[in-house]
């Protein structure tokens, strides 16, 4: 991810490169903070003050990054912040409520993709921003930097949504399922943790060294998170079409 970005925007000016990497460092921070916190929010509505305690309801960046989920965003385009801790001891209905606290982080995503695609949508019904193409005579103005940065949240907020949707631990998609599994069956089914930690960076591996490969893998992913963007941008034209 962050080649392609230099590779676009940096091939003849290295500091548009080092502008859009800037941008993406940002929307990346707001994506994963948002993500986290609405773990924390979700799990203290249900029972669970256990993220307030521990200072996990915070804007601060430095609270939720996970060092291998950060690198995987910056590198693949998908990844995760670290879990926010929740106590299902102290949930009203532990197992309704951990699909819950586990479904908030990617729907936070899916809605800040939503108002982003919106927003752009909006502007654009103007004819004050532009929707950017990669290297199309690219120039930095204020119009411009809005636009590219709604782009690149709204298609990270996507990706991180469907990506945690997996079901794979340490994944939300993971704890969504445990949920609705038979206990024992849930138990074995977590053994799986030992692993993914090598699959996640297999991932990371591939897409350094193989872009078909790491293009033929997560090909059924890319393109559902192109058809929800395509989606979202229709439903902006749809609601904003008459002006």
């Amino acid at each position: 991810m962050l080649v392609n970005i230099l590779n676009v925007y940096g091939k003849d000016d290295m500091r548009l490169g080092m502008a859009m990497l800037f941008l993406y460092l940002i929307c990346i921070l707001l994506a994963l903070i948002c993500h986290e916190v609405a773990h924390g929010l979700v799990a203290s509505w249900l029972g669970d003050p256990t993220a307030k305690q521990l200072g996990r309801l915070t804007l601060n960046p430095m609270a939720h990054l996970d060092p291998v989920g950060f690198l995987m965003m910056l590198v693949v385009g998908f990844g995760w912040a670290k879990p926010v801790p929740v106590n299902p001891r102290r949930l009203r209905k532990p197992r309704r409520d951990m699909a819950l606290v586990s479904f908030a982080g990617p729907a936070t995503n899916l809605l800040l993709a939503l108002f982003a695609g919106l927003l752009l949508r909006l502007l654009m019904s103007f004819g004050i921003f532009p929707f950017l193409l990669p290297g199309a005579g690219l120039r930095v103005n204020a119009p411009n930097v809005i636009s590219i940065m709604l782009e690149i949240f709204m298609l990270l907020n996507v990706g991180l949504a469907l990506f945690n949707l997996i079901p794979l631990p340490p994944l939300d998609g993971s704890n969504i399922l445990v949920s609705f599994l038979p206990p024992n069956t849930a138990a074995r089914y977590l053994q799986v943790r030992r692993y993914t930690q090598y699959i996640f960076l297999g991932l990371i591996a591939i897409s350094w060294f193989s872009n078909t490969l790491y293009d033929t893998i997560w090909y059924p992913f890319n393109w559902l998170r192109g058809t929800i963007v395509s989606g979202i941008l229709s439903l902006g034209d749809l609601l904003f079409g008459w002006i």
